[in-house]
Order: C-alpha cells, then structure tokens, then sequence
C-alpha cells in the first residue's frame, strides 16, 4: 500500500508541474471561491460556473469565436482499507480505475454553440461520450433548444458527478443504483431560465430522448434505440432565496423491443448555498413494470443528504480545506431482500495544495443485509486543466 500511494503521489507532483499554479487559466476553469485577501467566506463554485457547461464557452467578443476551448481532468483513485464493491468506483487494481475526461467547446455563432466530452476509463481501455450537444438559443436564456447526445434533465446530482466537482470519492446510492450513474442520451431538449417576482427563478429542462433498454442502470443505450417509443421527462426548479432552490423531476418510458414495458422515475431535490457552506439532498423512487416470469412489477427508491463546508487559505500549498457529510440510503428492489439495499454514512475531507490539484481523503461506514456494519476509506488525486 505504501507503494501505491508514494507512485501516486509521484504522479500528480509531475502532473501538476506541467499545470503551475501562476499559469494563467479560463475563469471557467477554476474556483472562484479563493481570492487574494484574509481567510473569510466566498462564494463556492457552482455547476453553472464550471467549464463542463455550455455557457462557460460564450466568447466576450466575436473575434474569439474561432477559438476552440479545451479542459478536462485525470483521477486517480485507489482504497486503502476495506474491500471495495459494485457500488464503489474505485478498484483495489491500482491505476486500472482511473478516469480521464476530456472537453471541447466552440461558440459557432452568437446563438449557436456546440461542446462535447469523453471519458476514458479502466486503464485507458473504454471510451465512452459522455456529450456531443448543440444549443442554439432561441430567446436569451428565457428558451434554448439543444439537440444530440446529452445528459438526462434528472435530478442535481448529474451537475457534480464529475470527479473535480463530487464532494466525495463515491457517488450517492440512488444515483449508481436506481438511475444510470451517468445516463447520457440521444434527443432533443428545451430548456431555460424564467425570473419572475422578488428575484426569483423558474428553471426548466424538458427532453425527448432514445430512452432505457431496461430496468437495470447499467441498461443505456448509446447510438440505436431498441424500439420505437421515445422518453419523456425533465426537471422544474424553483428558486425562491437567494441560494436556496428546489426542485422536482419525472421520466417515463418503454424499455422492450415490444414497447409494453414501461419504466418510470420521480425525483425531488433541494439545494442551499451561502458562502461556503453547501447542503443538498435528493429522493428518487421509479416503478418498474416487468414480466411475471422475471418477477413482476417493483417499486424501489433511495435519497440522500450531503453538507459541506470549505475554508480557504492563502498560504503556500494550501488553497483551502474542505469538509463534507452524507448519509445515503438504497432499496433497488421494495419487493425482495437480496442484499443491494443499503444504509451508509461517508465523511471526507478535501484538500487542494495548488490551484489545478486537489487531494479526496473518504472514510464511509456501509451497512447491508448479510454484511453486516464495514468500514472502507478511499484516497483521490485529480489534476484538471
């Protein structure tokens, strides 16, 4: 263990030299929430703001249209006490679960804007595109059409899922266990931002897309759709404070070549953010119909609660430290015992030296049927540019 961990620390220092931390870089590409100054509160960075977002490509002048934005991240996972599972992302094969996401966006014209990102994974052995998506807005931010491979509007969980935005190391059980961990699809999408009185917001995201072909998460599709029935579903979200939204979602859809199964989830979330402190939380339950000779319909569900607090430093080699909290629970199936239900309680600890690196240290104790209580303790290094 000791050999794996002196290598890994090896391979973000010689990373992270190649990314120094005077370098100058997009604003879209870094945390907005360390300034020069005293140690005080400030904003931490939202989904919106990160470059894994179409908006974080809008050129300032139309001369900077020719130009072609490109980041990404490397991550390195790997355990350090306990065994890992199905429901964890890293793998005790050191290196063989590391994941390198690559993005590119271009602003086409002042409405028409394109970005896309793939992730390489399992020992740079599986390639998988993530998003390969055109907006076009049709009025302001009020309505804009997108259309190609993109993430499902289910939920908040997909903002942060990414490695450099994930609190944690793991990911939360309803998000890997009843919806895909990362449900990409094929369709078209209508979405924007309505203010309405006493600077408050409407958010919506409605999507027609290829749908699931199954009830199992892993069960995407990526370029053919195994039937003729279309996906539909979306998310509302209402901010109604500063910094405090919430939110709900619903999807449904055949999944059989036959188009009589049908599939459908539910989701609410809530959000809350001032300064540097973060809450969130969210409760997903679905409805699977299914034959009788594989078991018959099912309900299952699962929610989660997650804070944060980040303290920043202005010292060398300490940008900020970061705390975080959740506790999550699973049932994948409301019907039967099979031992995927789950209760866990993870904490962890964030720390960035300089400003493209940061260090994850998690310690999570799960209980499941048959398992009993067990503790595991991961650590992640992520260099992003």
């Amino acid at each position: 263990m000791r050999c794996k961990l002196l290598a890994l620390c090896i391979a973000i220092f010689f990373l992270s030299c190649m990314c120094p931390a005077e370098d100058h870089v997009d604003i879209s590409a870094t945390d907005k929430s360390e300034s020069g100054g005293t140690p005080e509160e400030q904003p931490v960075i939202s989904p919106e703001d990160y470059y894994f977002h179409v908006e974080s490509i809008s050129p300032a002048a139309e001369e900077d249209w020719k130009k072609f934005h490109f980041h990404g991240f490397f991550a390195v996972t790997t355990p350090i006490h306990g065994r890992d599972d199905d429901s964890q992302q890293p793998s005790s094969r050191f290196l063989e679960e590391n994941e390198l996401t690559l993005w590119l966006g271009k602003q086409i014209s002042r409405k028409l804007s394109f970005d896309s990102e793939i992730e390489i994974k399992q020992g740079f052995e599986k390639y998988e595109l993530e998003k390969f998506e055109f907006d076009y807005e049709i009025m302001s931010k009020f309505l804009i059409v997108r259309v190609g491979k993109f993430k499902y509007p289910f939920g908040i969980e997909r903002f942060v899922e990414s490695a450099p935005l994930n609190k944690l190391v793991d990911r939360p059980f309803p998000s890997i266990r009843i919806i895909p961990g990362t449900y990409s699809d094929i369709g078209g999408m209508l979405y924007g931002t309505v203010p309405l009185f006493y600077n408050t917001k409407l958010k919506y995201e409605i999507a027609v897309t290829n749908g699931l072909e199954g009830p199992d998460p892993k069960d995407t599709q990526q370029l053919w759709d195994n039937n003729s029935n279309k996906a539909i579903g979306g998310r509302l979200g209402y901010e109604f404070l500063t910094g405090l939204e919430i939110g709900v979602s619903y999807s449904q859809g055949k999944y059989d070549e036959d188009n009589r199964l049908a599939i459908d989830f539910l989701g609410a979330d809530i959000q809350f953010r001032r300064g540097n402190w973060e809450m969130r939380g969210e409760y997903i339950t679905s409805h699977v119909e299914q034959e009788s000779v594989d078991g018959g319909d099912f309900h299952r569900n699962g929610y989660y609660l997650q804070t944060s607090y980040k303290y920043p430093f202005h010292v060398n080699y300490l940008r900020y430290l970061e705390g975080v909290f959740r506790f999550d629970s699973v049932d994948p199936n409301r019907n039967i015992t099979d031992g995927n239900e789950a209760d866990r309680i993870a904490i962890g600890m964030n720390y960035s030296p300089i400003e493209h690196v940061e260090f994850k240290f998690e310690y999570e104790v799960e209980n499941e049927p048959g398992e009993g209580i067990h503790g595991k303790s991961f650590i992640q290094a992520i260099v992003r540019w």
